[in-house]
């Protein structure tokens, strides 16, 4: 998935497992920016197992491993 495609507060899913968890996308951080300290861009996500659950982990993925959920 694209930078340009992804919006903040929508979920996404995993392209290696598509079925098990969620991402709920917090916020996309630029390269060279805040805490991303690499030479592309990152998105900030609260890694959760259900669509409703009322927290999360905070993880940081590439763009390209998350796709749009069914």
């Amino acid at each position: 998935m694209r930078v340009q495609d992804i919006k903040i507060g929508e979920y996404l899913r995993f392209k290696e497992h598509p079925d098990y968890s969620y991402a709920k996308v917090l916020e996309i951080l630029p390269p060279k920016t805040g805490v991303n300290t690499k030479n592309y861009s990152i998105v900030k996500c609260e890694h959760i197992v259900y669509s409703n659950n009322t927290f999360g982990f905070i993880r940081y993925f590439r763009p390209s491993i998350l796709i749009r959920s069914k």
